[in-house]
């Protein structure tokens, strides 16, 4: 896997790329914030907030930021897992997704490993991230070709997820969607299957165990980052989930890393 150029740009003035470029590696562009004009192989987009853009390499590319406060993430990588997620499906050129505070958070992972001096990098966590980046953008996608849920559960969400490591309340889901708690708690249910809390302790664990495997924090200051409210409570859910106690979690995934 090698990485060009990945991170996140915010342009408060006009911009152009240098020179129409054709292109070496595969470029994955999510707009974030205003609009950019965007051409590939001299046809025009204009790219929205949500806009996930897809070239390839042997594509001539242009960028052109006509108005500022223009915000997007891009990330320009090469090598066979591209080539195979690409040959994978069909792609479009510019799909229109839900901006995932999750898909935001593994591109700035893969911004911070990638700029890490060389000696530093790890290449297979490089590799994972950007695989759960490519699963996550196709997933997104998918939810739009499907429609597979109304668009308010989609906000809740994605309310949930970005706030998940706070203590937010189901009644500040239900103002950030405009509905009254019932209403908010019945829906969320009825499309999902799980409730509010369930869903926020779900993607709680999955951070933890992320945490668990990819650093040194103690449990109790994982426990603090993930969002849960004492390290006792973490302990009970951690346990009924996993079946085995996060310390022992922990023991176990580090004897497997070395095998």
């Amino acid at each position: 896997m090698e990485i060009g150029f990945c991170g996140y740009s915010y342009h408060t003035t006009t911009y152009t790329f240098p020179f129409p470029n054709r292109l070496e590696t595969y470029l994955i562009r999510l707009q974030t914030e205003g609009t950019a004009r965007i051409v590939v192989n001299g046809k025009t987009y204009t790219a929205r907030p949500g806009d996930l853009l897809l070239v390839k390499p042997g594509d001539e590319y242009e960028l052109h930021v006509d108005t500022p406060a223009s915000g997007d993430y891009h990330l320009f990588c090469d090598g066979p897992t591209l080539d195979a997620w690409w040959m994978a499906v069909d792609r479009s050129r510019i799909t229109s997704i839900s901006i995932d505070p999750r898909l935001l958070s593994l591109w700035q992972h893969i911004t911070e490993e990638a700029r890490r001096p060389t000696t530093e990098q790890s290449p297979d966590l490089i590799e994972t991230l950007i695989e759960a980046l490519l699963l996550m953008l196709d997933r997104s996608v998918q939810e739009v070709q499907a429609n597979v849920r109304p668009p308010v559960v989609s906000r809740m969400m994605r309310y949930i997820e970005g706030n998940v490591t706070s203590d937010f309340k189901v009644a500040d889901v239900a103002d950030a969607v405009g509905l009254s708690v019932s209403r908010t708690v019945h829906l969320f249910k009825e499309v999902t299957g799980m409730t509010i809390v369930a869903y926020a302790q779900s993607i709680r664990l999955q951070l933890a165990e992320e945490q668990m495997q990819y650093t040194q924090h103690s449990l109790e200051r994982i426990a603090e980052l993930s969002g849960f409210r004492s390290y006792p409570y973490f302990h009970r859910i951690f346990k009924r989930k996993y079946g085995v106690a996060p310390g022992v979690y922990r023991t176990l995934q580090q004897k497997n890393e070395k095998k």
